[in-house]
């Protein structure tokens, strides 16, 4: 079986300005300019509230999934609230508005990502999947316990609907603990040290907290990628999902894949054609 190997190594620059104001801070943990190199994964933010009131206004998204996963803190809007350890999956198709009377708490951390949809489901109708973090399946073996909000790995598999394929799961590993999760091989796979210290892959590169490690995809077939912790432990979020392999426009909020259904975007949301996310019965997996 394909032994994956870390291909490259990147590091969460420091924290700058965000969109929302002076107590939002925020860096990108995947750069959105290198589509073929990242796919199906276009882009993912650390966002950080220095303290507690309001975050962002309303606004819209198309043509993309936002993934959006709670590292500390809470954050409360018109659709619900999410604690530490939930995931609000977002699929926005053809266009949805979210992000009205957003409220963040002080020290809330989160990560958002934004998926590419395949050219078919691209202008699916939207949808919001809330996955909480007490539901979801977990994999369990010496110094490992795995908790999975997409795809399987090991013995746990997720109810979460996906337009892509994509493993998500949050890994945590006492001191010294091993292990190799098997991957799809065509999957592009990156993890993200979020405490302590790995050695990962075939060559056992060294990535510590907040250090980004990709392992690029290969022929179709199973994989395994070999994660060992350093003596204080390490926990971890993996990511994983079948690229897409398609050429795509993005502009702002939207992901298309041409000029003009990017402009068709643009002027349905200048119509107010986008429904708001307040508006759809969210799919609760718990």
């Amino acid at each position: 079986m394909f032994e994956r190997s870390i291909a490259r190594v990147t590091r969460i620059p420091p924290l700058g300005p965000g969109f929302a104001g002076e107590n939002h801070k925020a860096a990108l943990v995947v750069e959105p300019d290198n589509l073929p190199a990242t796919d199906p994964f276009f882009l993912m933010a650390d966002d950080n509230i220095t303290q507690a009131g309001p975050l962002g206004d309303a606004h819209p998204h198309a043509g993309l999934e936002t993934v959006t996963f709670m590292l500390n803190g809470t954050l409360e809007d018109i659709n619900g609230r999410l604690d530490a350890g939930d995931v609000e999956w977002m699929t926005a198709g053809s266009g949805i508005v979210h992000g009205e009377d957003t409220k963040a708490t002080t020290g809330m951390r989160l990560f958002q990502l934004w998926l590419v949809l395949p050219e078919a489901q691209r202008n699916m109708p939207p949808r919001v999947q809330v996955l909480r973090r007490a539901e979801m399946p977990v994999h369990a073996e010496s110094g490992v316990v795995a908790k999975v909000y997409s795809g399987q790995l090991a013995s746990a598999a997720a109810p979460t609907l996906n337009e892509v394929p994509v493993t998500l799961a949050d890994i945590e590993l006492t001191s010294g603990a091993v292990f190799t999760p098997q991957l799809p091989a065509s999957y592009n796979v990156f993890l993200v040290v979020i405490d302590g210290d790995i050695e990962a892959g075939r060559s056992a590169e060294k990535l510590a907290a907040n250090m980004v490690g990709w392992s690029d995809p290969s022929a179709d077939g199973a994989s395994l990628l070999a994660l060992r912790a350093g003596q204080h432990g390490a926990r971890l979020l993996l990511y994983a999902g079948q690229p897409q392999d398609m050429q795509v426009v993005a502009k702002g909020p939207f992901i298309a894949g041409s000029p003009e259904e990017l402009a068709g975007y643009y002027a349905a949301y200048r119509q107010g054609k986008f429904p708001h996310a307040g508006t759809l019965r969210p799919v609760i997996h718990e």
